[in-house]
Formats: C-alpha cells, sequence, structure tokens
C-alpha cells in the first residue's frame, strides 16, 4: 500500500500539474501527426488509419499507459480542397483515466511550393479518479482529494493547426486545449453532494518538423525530425533521426530530452500498412525502477478512389 502511495506521488511530480500536461507525449510523434496537429487532415490523397500503444517506465507501479486511434481523409467540396479527422485516446496514469475524443477539420490549399492545411478540432475530455489506497486517518473531509469514484465530469475544449508540406521538408505548428476548460470533481459521500474539486486542462503548444533526405545510393534516405511539446512554464524536445532502405525498411536512434535514447524500427510494406515500434532506454534516475518505455504504431493507408488530386503519400516520412 504504501509503495503505491509513494508511487503516486513520485509520478505527480514528475509530471508536475497531471492536467496542465495531459498531452501525449508519444517517442514516434513523426507517425502521430494528426493527433497533436488538426491541420493534418487530409494530407496526401489517401485515407490513414492509425493506432498506437504506450506503456511508459515499465515495471513501474502506477505507470502511463496509452493507446490512441486516428483516422483522416481528403475531400473536395465546392472546388475546394478539405481534410476531415477523427482522434480517440485513452491514458491512464496512476489514479487518474483520461479519454479524448478529437473531431478534426482543415482547409487544404497550395502555398509557394508546397501544400498548407489550417485545420480545427472539438476536443471533447472525460476524466475519472480512483483512488485505490488504504489511508489511516479521515480523508472525506479533505476537499482536495475526489471521494467519489462514479463521477466522470467531461468538458469541450478547441485544438487549432497549421501543417505545412513542401518537396522533402513538412513543418507542424498547433495548439491544443486553447480556451483551458475547467474539470470540476463532485466529492460525495452516501449520495450527498458534499464539495467540489475543480481544476483545468491546460493548454500545451506543439513544433514539429522533418526531412527526407535521399542518399548518393538511392536505395537509402535518411529523415531527421524534431519534436517541441511546451505549456510555456516547462518546454520537452525530442530529436531523432531514421535510415530507411529502399523506401521499406528503416531503423534509427531518437533522443528525449533529461528523458530517454530512443531506439525506432519497421516496416512500410507496398499494401499500404505501416508499422514502426520504439524502446526507449532512461537516462534519468528512474530507471534505476523501470525497465524503459516501449510504443507500438500500426498504420493503414487505403484508397476509395474519390475526387481528389494525383499526390500519393502513404508516410510523412517519405514526402
Amino acid at each position: 500500500m504504501q509503495k503505491k502511495l509513494v508511487t503516486c506521488i513520485i509520478l505527480l511530480l514528475v509530471f508536475g500539474d497531471i492536467f496542465s500536461q495531459n498531452a501525449n507525449y508519444s517517442s514516434l510523434p513523426m507517425f502521430d501527426l494528426m493527433y497533436y496537429n488538426p491541420g493534418y487532415a487530409g494530407d496526401g490523397n489517401e485515407i490513414e488509419a492509425k493506432g498506437l500503444f504506450r506503456e511508459q517506465w515499465m515495471k513501474f507501479p502506477g505507470r502511463p499507459r496509452t493507446q490512441t486511434f486516428s483516422i483522416d481523409a481528403p475531400f473536395k467540396l465546392f472546388n475546394h480542397q478539405h481534410g476531415a479527422g477523427l482522434t480517440f485516446l485513452l491514458d491512464n496514469i496512476g489514479n487518474f483515466s483520461n479519454t479524448y475524443v478529437n473531431l478534426s477539420y482543415a482547409y487544404r490549399r497550395s502555398l509557394a511550393q508546397g501544400d498548407l492545411g489550417i485545420g480545427a478540432s472539438l476536443n471533447m475530455l472525460s476524466h475519472k479518479f480512483e483512488s485505490d489506497w488504504r489511508a489511516t486517518g479521515d480523508v472525506a473531509g479533505d476537499v482536495s482529494i475526489p471521494q467519489n469514484k462514479d463521477d466522470r465530469p467531461f468538458a469541450l475544449d478547441v485544438n487549432l493547426g497549421v501543417f505545412y508540406r513542401a518537396d522533402n521538408l513538412y513543418l507542424s505548428v498547433s495548439t491544443m486545449n486553447v480556451m483551458q476548460s475547467r474539470i470540476k470533481y463532485t466529492n460525495s459521500t452516501n449520495n450527498e453532494t458534499a464539495s467540489s474539486t475543480e481544476t483545468f486542462i491546460g493548454r500545451q503548444f506543439f513544433i514539429s518538423t522533418g526531412y527526407d533526405y535521399q542518399l548518393a545510393n538511392p536505395m537509402f534516405s535518411v529523415q531527421p525530425s524534431a519534436f517541441i511539446a511546451s505549456d510555456i512554464s516547462s518546454t520537452q524536445f525530442s530529436l531523432s533521426g531514421i535510415l530507411t532502405y529502399n523506401q521499406r525498411f528503416f531503423g534509427g536512434l531518437g533522443y528525449k530530452k533529461n528523458d530517454a535514447v530512443i531506439v525506432i524500427a519497421g516496416i512500410d510494406l507496398p499494401s499500404g500498412i505501416e508499422v514502426a515500434v520504439s524502446y526507449d532506454v532512461n537516462t534519468s534516475r528512474i530507471i534505476k525502477s523501470s525497465a524503459g518505455s516501449f510504443e507500438f504504431m500500426v498504420g493503414y493507408s487505403f484508397s476509395l478512389d474519390i475526387d481528389k488530386d494525383s499526390r500519393k503519400f502513404k508516410s510523412v516520412r517519405f514526402l
């Protein structure tokens, strides 16, 4: 029991305000741009579906577990290009269980030598707090601790983003939870409302970029990328480099600031299926209690032969 309580406290200290740091911080952000940026919706000319599973700090009690699923598609309306997307995220950390559903729209147009997507999404958030400890004292009167295990407060927010792609380069800039919606937990005992606990979903900003560089040997190419996440009070960033053979097999390394070295591997099949895995080797002191972090991604791109332009991109890594 004490071990779980200490674990929960450590997790809160690591993440700071748990709600202001609510966004999923993937080790494979270059494969999950739809989650971070609604402006990505409809990029290319195929329907793209992706699922990711992340288990952070394996063997660590109360460790974060995250599953995301996204699908986006381009469409043409009134002689203009548009994009639409849907994203689900399930996130568990300690005693918190969070569910996010994003409905995204992007207006797409040509700009200079590339393509620009300007997007917005409606972000539906549901949070749940459920304690599993045994307190030695009376916590029923502590209004800072939600007491109603059946309470699942709900909030709405907005995400905004711009995504630009030109030649072999992409740039993504976005913000999540623009309105910083408030979450109110109801503390109740025997169905009698005693008080409430209120917090907010913190606004976050994301910048990512990547480049596809063809080597002298036409069978090999390199895709460096960078990802920055910030809530103003703190900033995290990661760098990665991937070597691809024959636009099919790929592997590489990444680094997360003050956190981990990342090993990446995967395959991009002609059928439109793409699989990637990553393993984080912790560089912080948490390595003493953790077996690292594991992430798995599977994606599928397909066409319904609807009216669209002639561009074709199965992976954002090959632009």
